[in-house]
């Protein structure tokens, strides 16, 4: 008989766990797994990417509100458990943090409960107090972490759950190689060493200073370079302004959000991380799949990612280190060379079975 397994989440948004959890479902052995996808809000550009077979449903038919992680803090978790499940399930999954995890909290049902742990510094923004964010998390059968970082910060901050356990993002391999042979509609200029980075455009993937760094580096005389940016996000507007600032406006090109980033990804010398914060970065994982070689701020999960391959380069998180590793590699075109040809070698650990054993082992008690 397969396992009911639902999944919570507050949308299928364009963001990396979103997408993340699409794979997984996706991936997951038909025959095994009955599985329902259950949404807070029905507006999302992945939700359009779930199998066919893949149950899908949403509490409410509009696009997330901004302020409603305060506002579901007034109904009480058994409340909020009650709208979000319909249904019987043998594994229910908040596969992200808040509201999702919150409701789990207020289940009385038999089924084994799980929480993932995507990022660091964990808020507890959406409970009612830390005595509320405890009980629920430790109610829980199990809580999976998607990097050794986001697992050490959860134990050092709260507690150790006895079943605390590494799980590694799903990845699509063979789809994103695929995808990535695809032509694309931008002539890109060869003679430069082609930079792009794939996230919302918000304060937490450090695009701003992302662009000031290159910028000074252009007033220094470092000028072969482009930069390609595919998301969308509030700080588009500060994006371009400081772009304008610099005078590096025709360096940097702003692409949207793109269904298919691996196109463009693969086309690139260099992706670019430069986040103030990640959990284990999806974006990264995708461009080491294709190849791609990675100069990354240090965040969650970029040493299981990189480790010492030579596929990347690490810098401490700081808008002084992101430019000298800039510098580095826009001064050095033989180690571009050569990292790339260790991001070739490096790709062939991104195995999906392998990932997908990872979760069913998890989800089993066998972890």
């Amino acid at each position: 008989m397969k396992q009911k397994i639902l999944f919570l989440i507050a949308d299928l948004g364009g963001g990396g766990a979103e997408k993340v959890l699409v794979n997984l479902v996706n991936a997951l052995p038909t025959d095994k797994y009955d599985i329902t996808i259950r949404t807070i809000f029905s507006k999302g550009v992945n939700a359009k990417f779930l199998a066919p077979h893949i149950k899908y449903s949403s509490l409410l038919p509009c696009k997330m509100m901004r302020g409603y992680v305060m506002l579901q803090k007034l109904i009480p978790r058994r409340w909020l458990y009650k709208l979000l499940v319909h249904g019987k399930y043998d594994i229910e999954i908040a596969y992200m943090m808040h509201a999702p995890t919150r409701a789990l909290g207020g289940s009385n049902s038999s089924a084994k409960k799980y929480a993932w742990s995507h990022i660091l510094h964990m808020s507890q923004i959406a409970y009612r107090n830390k005595d509320e964010f405890l009980s629920t998390y430790q109610s829980l059968d199990g809580i999976a972490f998607v990097s050794r970082d986001a697992m050490q910060d959860f134990n050092n901050s709260y507690f150790v759950h006895p079943y605390g356990r590494i799980v590694h993002n799903v990845v699509s391999s063979d789809y994103i190689r695929s995808c990535g042979k695809e032509s694309i509609p931008v002539a890109i200029d060869n003679r430069s060493i082609n930079l792009c980075s794939v996230g919302r455009l918000c304060q937490q993937k450090g695009y701003i200073r992302l662009i000031m760094s290159l910028g000074e580096l252009h007033n220094e005389g470092l000028k072969n370079w482009h930069l390609y940016l595919l998301g969308e996000g509030g700080e588009r507007d500060a994006i371009t302004q400081i772009a304008h600032k610099y005078g590096v406006a025709d360096r940097v090109t702003l692409l949207g959000f793109q269904t298919n980033p691996h196109k463009y990804v693969s086309k690139m010398d260099l992706f670019v991380c430069s986040s103030e914060t990640e959990g284990y970065s999806t974006a990264v994982t995708e461009s080491m799949i294709l190849g791609v070689p990675v100069l990354t701020t240090d965040c969650s999960g970029m040493n299981e990612i990189i480790g010492d391959s030579g596929a990347g380069i690490i810098v401490p998180n700081s808008t002084e280190s992101l430019k000298a590793g800039l510098r580095q590699v826009l001064s050095d075109k033989d180690l571009l060379a050569e990292m790339k040809i260790k991001a070739s070698e490096r790709s062939k650990i991104f195995d999906t079975q392998n990932l997908i054993a990872e979760f069913e082992n998890f989800i089993n008690g066998k972890a």
